[in-house]
């Protein structure tokens, strides 16, 4: 397999002069699911709007498909095939399901909504229960789902995932994870998860790069301290 992503020496944060990102290197091969796993304020979510070009880089280079996408705004990044599901499932929350489905999906809603049905249950709802539920009235499940499926839309190469499982029930991020499975093995969509929820992201990913202080320290969790494992399952 090829590389879809190649991170090198990384810096970059919010504030001029003050670096939250600190020298990331890494990889993600085409088809793969790699986990980023690291505490609040390790960096996590940074790295994921870095890519995304969301934030300053101070340094580096990112390479999507072997080409620099340093200096693109956000919005050639979808174009190219890159997508960020940011935290907490975003959608909008005055508008119907529908008709966030219908911004996400545009003129490709006849041919791309059908197939994501078959993976998204929340989809599987009629078209006029769809058009009546507001998106204000979603439990954290279902918002959840209908951002993915936004995200998904737009037929992305590579999905980047900000914490799915976030503020989830445990039955909620159960049902998250079987369908990121379907996500990954039947549309083949290469996925970076950023998550705080070390067993479900061990469980699900290829591999998984532990984030700490803006540096990735290991490709597994072995080096975590008993306090940081307690930390991380609390």
């Amino acid at each position: 397999m090829s590389d879809i992503l190649k991170i090198s020496g990384l810096w970059g944060g919010y504030k001029e002069g003050v670096d939250i990102l600190r020298g990331i290197d890494m990889t993600i091969q085409e088809g793969e699911a790699v986990g980023i796993i690291g505490l609040n304020g390790s960096g996590k979510s940074t790295l994921g709007k870095a890519i995304m070009n969301m934030i300053p880089i101070r340094r580096g280079e990112i390479l999507f498909n072997g080409e620099s996408i340093m200096n693109l705004p956000t919005h050639e990044l979808v174009r190219k095939g890159i997508f960020i599901m940011q935290q907490g499932g975003q959608v909008f929350q005055n508008l119907s399901v529908w008709e966030n489905l219908e911004i996400a999906f545009g003129s490709n809603m006849n041919d791309s909504f059908d197939p994501m049905r078959q993976i998204i249950p929340m989809l599987q709802k009629s078209r006029s229960e769809l058009k009546q539920k507001m998106a204000d009235k979603l439990s954290g499940g279902q918002r959840h789902q209908l951002a993915l499926a936004m995200a998904l839309a737009t037929q992305p190469k590579l999905v980047i995932l900000d914490e799915p499982s976030a503020g989830l029930s445990p039955k909620a991020v159960e049902d998250m994870y079987h369908i990121l499975c379907d996500v990954k093995g039947i549309m083949g969509v290469t996925i970076c998860l950023i998550e705080q929820n070390i067993a479900k992201a061990v469980e699900f990913c290829d591999r998984s790069l532990l984030i700490r202080q803006g540096v990735i320290n290991a490709e597994d969790i072995s080096s975590l301290s008993m306090a940081e494992q307690l930390m991380f399952n609390r």
